[in-house]
């Protein structure tokens, strides 16, 4: 067999293959996860996953050791129960996780971080009331306000 017609042969088997990679049915784009209930755990390990799975985020930075944490950690608790279908909840432990809290210029807890996109949208730092917290929640992510209303406390 000539150089030639072996050069051919190979071309062939190469288009060959490449055809069939083409008419070979695509995987389809994987959805977005539903948001959960509760407020998941969020380390350095999953924050990629966490971000990527949810267009429209919360993460409380929190410690064991702070008061105000004690305080808005309930109410985190209650908006990603009634704003779950639209907004994820996650929680990250300063303590665990001081690289994490570092690299998002968090001086002070408790702090929420509010994503859309994997991209960090609004910052509130400290202890709010509820209602003032789902507002400010609500009004990054305006799908997030056809979530049930809540009863007043």
């Amino acid at each position: 067999m000539s150089e030639s017609s072996e050069f051919d042969q190979e071309l062939a088997e190469l288009r060959a293959r490449r055809r069939a990679e083409l008419v070979r049915p695509t995987a389809p784009a994987p959805t977005p996860r539903a948001p959960s209930p509760a407020p998941e755990v969020v380390t350095s390990g999953n924050l990629r996953s966490f971000l990527g799975d949810h267009p429209q985020a919360v993460l409380d930075i929190w410690a064991p050791w702070c008061g105000p944490c004690r305080t808005v950690g309930p109410m985190v608790d209650r908006l990603a129960d009634e704003l779950a279908p639209h907004v994820a909840f996650g929680k990250v432990n300063a303590d665990d996780e001081p690289m994490l809290v570092q690299g998002w210029g968090v001086e002070g807890i408790p702090t929420l971080i509010l994503f859309r996109e994997g991209r960090p949208v609004d910052r509130i730092v400290g202890a709010l009331p509820f209602d003032a917290l789902r507002q400010r929640i609500v009004r990054a992510f305006p799908a997030g306000s056809t979530a049930r209303p809540t009863a007043p406390e």
